[in-house]
């Protein structure tokens, strides 16, 4: 049965929708003429003020438009307060995401721009290294042997003169010359096929110590290109002499872009010069660069059948506990296990595992080595490689 009394919770808009859904249902038996008169002794206390049906159904239409606003508005205020809390989250998040979306679409937008221009930098260089390095009729050598080059600390950009020493890229590049000439005759000597260049770290000078920085002739930007100029012009000429050049790189200290405390493990700029000598020499086909690093640090390569281990040297020391330590991290025994960093070549062997090191291009001579009592002439270790392993050591002075 429909109470046709207001309710005392009963706002008036609530009360009109009672008795006007009643009626419109066919729940309540009235005229609208009739219900418009209950309504009106329920809602208004003077006669002058009533309202005719109309004025009620015009009510009753414009509360079932907009119902669900209508009644929010007409809840308890206790309960409103709760809606409109809900509605202010429901605004925070709504902000939240945009914020979200537009700092992603920021982010997305600046690694397209430098995807672009690396591949654009990619092309240049890769258009630049035909007009530099023409193609030519390969080589058919057949032999028993490899080379395996240790090119390691060139040290570019650094410059100093003193007593026991001179260094600058021209330098450089008469040491590249000289090493270039030794290896094609080493190669000529024991007939071999193919030449491995593993690139062992501090191709630059960089600039982290103040040390550094005050005797460096270029900027870490000219140091780059100047390596990357004298490495594949070295790998180049090799390639005229042998089968094939494999290239395999690891990163030194030297390359870091931040101070040891402050610099990302992966962060090397010897890995950019990499990047820079197989994309000038994609062309030809006899240059190959090897990507078989287990780290940015450490490189597999496989010469005749024997794994040979390549690192810098500043994280494996040249010492028993050294090897150990790194071959309890890779979890397999290598051949053996290539160092730079020490700036003096070197052969030991550790339980079976030959610890092969390699030279520096700029010898000694400047005030960091002045000052540490460490002299020694510039060079580079060359090795003959069989299926047996390492056949012989050609340390060659470049002084």
């Amino acid at each position: 049965m429909i109470v046709l009394d207001k309710n005392n919770d009963e706002t008036e808009l609530q009360y009109v929708w009672r008795l006007c859904s009643a009626k419109d249902s066919g729940s309540l038996d009235m005229t609208w003429e009739e219900l418009a008169e209950v309504l009106n002794k329920n809602l208004r206390e003077d006669e002058s003020e009533y309202y005719v049906s109309s004025a009620y159904r015009k009510k009753y239409q414009q509360a079932k438009a907009f119902r669900d606003e209508v009644f929010i508005m007409e809840e308890p205020k206790g309960y409103q307060n709760e809606i409109m809390a809900l509605k202010r989250d429901l605004e925070q998040a709504k902000v939240q995401f945009r914020d979200e979306r537009n700092a992603w679409q920021k982010q997305n937008l600046i690694a397209a721009r430098v995807d672009n221009k690396l591949n654009l930098l990619e092309t240049k260089l890769s258009e630049m290294g035909r007009i530099s390095f023409s193609s030519y009729e390969e080589n058919q050598i057949s032999g028993t042997t490899d080379l395996l080059v240790i090119l390691s600390d060139l040290h570019i950009g650094q410059c100093f003169s003193s007593s026991w020493g001179e260094y600058n890229s021209t330098i450089a590049q008469d040491r590249l010359d000289k090493l270039l000439l030794e290896v094609v005759n080493i190669g000529r000597r024991h007939n071999s096929e193919k030449v491995f260049v593993s690139i062992q770290g501090d191709l630059i000078s960089g600039s982290i110590h103040k040390t550094l920085a005050i005797t460096n002739r270029e900027n870490v930007i000219e140091q780059i290109q100047k390596a990357a100029e004298l490495i594949t012009s070295f790998c180049y000429e090799l390639s005229k002499h042998f089968n094939e050049v494999l290239i395999s790189n690891v990163s030194g200290n030297h390359s870091r872009i931040d101070r040891k405390e402050d610099a990302l493990h992966d962060e090397r700029l010897d890995d950019l010069i990499s990047w820079i000598v197989e994309n000038s020499m994609k062309h030809i086909d006899s240059v190959k660069v090897l990507h078989k690093n287990i780290d940015t640090g450490i490189s597999e390569i496989n010469i005749r059948g024997k794994k040979y281990i390549a690192c810098h040297g500043d994280y494996d020391s040249f010492t028993r506990s050294g090897v150990a330590n790194l071959v309890l991290m890779l979890g397999f025994v290598p051949y053996a296990v290539t160092f730079g960093h020490m700036h003096t070549c070197a052969v030991n062997e550790c339980n079976g595992i030959k610890m092969i090191r390699g030279g520096s291009l700029s010898g000694s001579g400047d005030s960091y080595t002045i000052e540490k009592r460490l002299s020694g002439r510039p060079s580079q270790m060359v090795c003959v490689c069989s299926e047996k392993g390492v056949e012989a050591y050609y340390t060659v002075d470049l002084g």
